[in-house]
């Protein structure tokens, strides 16, 4: 008979945790208390009602003395009722150390404290409140404590894979977004570039520039490429404001520059075709002019190994007095035309 009493459904019982901080002080069946200590708000409440009974036992012999210490312990903070709304209000990483959720603690425990070690220390103490402990709802407890860590513990791997697969994702972006903004900027120089041999460099804010160079932040600049045909010699202009060379300081310094290109392989090297430079009067005056002619002996002319060769051309291209005449810096912009001689070139 008693067996069946210990286990019967419909048997009236109290909360086990009613002393000691559950507001449900009324009886119920024995499945209606089940439900209400397994339920989701239930079940976390009396987690921490179970960690504030912990937290106010003292490890030692448990002694008379022991035992009343622990009293006295207990009814000087107010009672286990007054504990458990302080651990009710507080946020659960404030019984950490009661019920990990990182896993295993130094110890070897899973959950900070075992089944059999909560069992038998509210066993040992089940008379502090006058009430008793059911051992099948606190089996129930122990499972949903083991459930709450395995589910914390699946739903932390799943936010670490979806971390990893997020930081792949930023990295694939990344590279696509460089990957188009290369292309981008090629479709843009191509739309800019000239396939007949010659172009027409605009050099807008050309006070600032020249202040550049007078500071040394930049002492030169380059142009956009262009090309002696669709499939020919991929070229650039390279200008020092303040000059270079024996022009430093005198004159406004133009060099032709030689580029790699995609065509290298196919076109005669070296490079020999006439370069002429002219500094546009943008009143209709007299432009500024001069022709050089590469040197096949020279590196700046031969296949490129690199990006491009070495520049060459006009160190005085334009002197300093000459480039302040009117005309030729209006609206603080210069124009420069580079033409390539491209008669005698043999186009694949």
């Amino acid at each position: 008979y008693q067996s069946h009493v210990d286990q019967c459904p419909k048997m009236t019982v109290a909360c086990p945790l009613k002393d000691h901080g559950c507001k449900e002080t009324e009886e119920m069946s024995r499945e209606e208390c089940i439900e209400h200590v397994a339920s989701k708000t239930g079940t976390y409440s009396h987690l921490l009602m179970i960690a504030s009974i912990l937290s106010s036992i003292v490890p030692s012999s448990s002694t008379d003395a022991k035992e009343g210490e622990r009293r006295s312990y207990v009814e000087s903070d107010g009672g286990y009722e007054s504990m458990s709304s302080k651990v009710l209000s507080a946020s659960p990483k404030a019984i950490k150390r009661y019920v990990s959720t990182d896993g295993p603690d130094p110890s070897g425990n899973d959950l900070g404290f075992s089944e059999d070690e909560v069992a038998g220390t509210v066993g040992r103490y089940e008379g502090i409140g006058g009430g008793r402990v059911d051992d099948k709802l606190m089996s129930l407890v122990m499972t949903k404590i083991t459930g709450v860590q395995a589910e914390l513990t699946k739903k932390d791997s799943q936010i670490h894979t979806l971390q990893d697969k997020v930081a792949q994702l930023e990295t694939t972006l990344s590279t696509k977004m460089s990957e188009n903004e290369d292309r981008d900027f090629r479709l843009s120089l191509m739309e800019n570039s000239n396939f007949d041999g010659s172009m027409v460099w605009k050099i807008p804010q050309f006070s600032q520039r020249m202040d550049d160079a007078r500071t040394g932040k930049y002492t030169s600049i380059f142009s956009l490429p262009f090309y002696s045909s669709r499939y020919g010699y991929k070229m650039c202009l390279r200008l020092y404001i303040l000059g270079d060379g024996i022009g430093k300081g005198t004159h406004m310094s133009l060099f032709f520059v030689v580029m790699k290109g995609e065509f290298d392989n196919i076109l005669q090297w070296p490079f020999t075709h006439k370069v002429t430079f002219k500094l546009i009067n943008q009143c209709g005056a007299r432009d500024i002019m001069d022709i050089f002619q590469p040197d096949p002996l020279s590196s700046s002319f031969q296949k490129p190994k690199s990006d491009m060769n070495v520049a060459s051309g006009c160190p005085r291209f334009v002197s300093m007095d000459e480039l302040m005449l009117d005309g030729f810096i209006l609206g603080d912009t210069i124009f420069i035309k580079a033409e390539v001689d491209t008669a005698m070139m043999c186009h694949p």
